[in-house]
């Protein structure tokens, strides 16, 4: 599995580094939506984990152009709002996860 994390915030890779080696699957980083698209567009991606808040938009943006353009890859929001998870009705995300449950989300997604 290739999983493309899309944060601005370092220790999610950090995170992501140490998942990824315990669940054996690879992984790219993104800070921006510039170059997530770049990285999206090079790679087969299997899992878009996209931050709601990024620098230069918003992971609902970025979500559009991956179901436009690479609409097999599945896409999931992280978002440290944790209203905004329940109330999040445009978009489009395959899924919908807070930050601080990140972690329960990837075991239980790499794990099924």
């Amino acid at each position: 599995m290739k999983i493309l994390l899309v944060d601005d915030e370092k220790h999610f890779k950090n995170i992501f580094s140490i998942l990824s080696r315990k669940y054996n699957f690879q992984f790219e980083c993104a800070e921006n939506i510039n170059e997530a698209i770049r990285l999206i567009n090079e790679n087969n991606f299997d899992l878009a984990v996209i931050d709601y808040s990024l620098p230069d938009g918003n992971g609902i943006e970025l979500n559009r152009f991956i179901k436009q353009n690479h609409p097999r890859l599945k896409t999931a929001l992280s978002t440290g709002y944790t209203d905004m998870v329940e109330n999040v009705t445009n978009g489009d995300f395959d899924y919908y996860v807070r930050k601080d449950r990140i972690v329960l989300f990837m075991e239980k997604h790499l794990n099924t």
